[in-house]
């Protein structure tokens, strides 16, 4: 399965005939299935127009080059668990090649940078993989995300096992923490844990230090407050008070 994914520029894409290819289908059918999207003007973004030489006859041929959003509402209209398996791994392709652009993009060093900087760069880098379990818990939830997403669309379309295989697949991703990763909470779930609002969470976790401490908490890519167990036990060692003050006593 490889070169799902391919880069174009600084994008992570996909061709047309590599779904016609890895989906068994004509790649007639899914050039008049891209088009039928590219009706739609919020679709216009998604695909890139373009042609490929045939080995055989060495004539020019249209394909299309198209991102992940092209790819997954393209995707929608194939069925069958054989589908489903290569709609994962095209997940998972997309994903990783979107984390080696960023990885490429962080670590491009330019040959003209003084010494200086270059110890800073190398500064940099360290602190980053300090963050790499923050991270991985950002990738897993933006895959939790997108099957929920993905769910939906599948809803739209009426297509109930589906959105079912794509839920389910989230409920996976939500409980397979990443290798070394520490287990985290948002606001939400604390606050269910001990009977009080999210607002009141975020509301103490200031009071408490807890957002200053990089070992209790950190702000994720959506700006949303994530706590690590550290932080729980401070807001569970504290959870009267806290509550009084969410009930104004």
């Amino acid at each position: 399965m490889k070169d799902l994914v391919v880069l174009k520029g600084q994008k992570a894409v996909t061709t047309s005939l590599r779904v016609a290819d890895v989906f068994r289908k004509r790649h007639d059918n899914v050039l008049e299935a891209i088009r039928g999207l590219l009706k739609n003007k919020g679709t216009q973004q998604m695909f890139e127009e373009s042609s490929y030489i045939n080995p055989q006859n060495k004539q020019k041929y249209p394909m299309f080059y198209m991102n992940r959003d092209g790819y997954t509402l393209l995707a929608m209209g194939f069925n069958g668990k054989r589908a489903l398996s290569f709609k994962l791994k095209y997940i998972e392709a997309f994903n990783k090649m979107e984390k080696f652009i960023k990885q490429r993009n962080a670590i491009s060093i330019d040959s003209g940078l003084e010494h200086e900087k270059l110890a800073y760069k190398r500064e940099w880098l360290i602190e980053m993989r300090k963050q790499n379990v923050n991270k991985a818990h950002e990738l897993r939830n933006q895959d939790v995300k997108l099957y929920l997403e993905l769910g939906k669309v599948a809803d739209d379309y009426q297509r109930p096992r589906m959105a079912t295989d794509f839920r389910n697949e989230a409920i996976r991703a939500m409980s397979a923490l990443p290798v070394g990763a520490r287990r985290e909470y948002s606001a939400t779930e604390i606050g269910n844990m001990i009977g009080v609002s999210p607002i009141a969470i975020g509301k103490w976790a200031n009071k408490l230090g807890v957002k200053r401490d990089a070992d209790m908490s950190y702000r994720d890519h959506d700006g949303a407050w994530r706590y690590f167990p550290e932080a729980l036990k401070v807001f569970q060692d504290n959870a009267l008070e806290i509550q009084d003050d969410d009930l104004g006593l």
